[in-house]
This record gives structure tokens, C-alpha cells and sequence, in this order.
């Protein structure tokens, strides 16, 4: 997988950052996690993504993929 793949690919795409809080501030009131926004630099577009030490992702291992919930220090 590339790093464009990684940073980029099948996230969605918000036309300006104004817009991704609006999101992220409405998800978060929904009950889900922590986001915060950035400008990618792939595609100039802002993403949304989880704030350190609160990102949930999919480690793989022999038997499969597994959810892994990043520990804070």
C-alpha cells in the first residue's frame, strides 16, 4: 500500500475545513469518537481523523484483521 493509499484513499474529501468541524462536532455528539481535521497533502482536500491517542484500527495478523484501540501513554 502506498502512502497516498494510506493517507488519502477512501477518505472523504471536505471542500473547506469549516465544513469537517461541522462534522466531526456533530459525530462527537452523536457519541462517536474524537476527530480533528487536516489539510491532506496529497489531494489539498481536509480530511477528518482521529486525535492521538484515541485512534481504533485494524491490525492484521495470521487468523485475520483485528481491532486494535491505540492506548494513551
Amino acid at each position: 500500500m502506498t502512502e497516498y493509499e494510506v493517507s488519502c484513499f477512501g477518505k472523504t474529501r471536505f471542500p473547506s475545513r469549516r465544513t469537517a468541524r461541522r462534522r466531526a462536532r456533530q459525530i462527537r455528539g452523536e457519541g462517536g469518537p474524537d476527530f480533528r481535521t487536516y489539510r491532506c497533502r496529497y489531494c489539498t482536500a481536509v480530511h477528518m481523523g482521529h486525535r492521538p491517542g484515541c485512534a481504533t484500527y485494524l491490525r492484521m495478523t495470521p487468523n485475520g484483521p483485528i481491532h486494535v484501540q491505540e492506548l494513551t501513554p
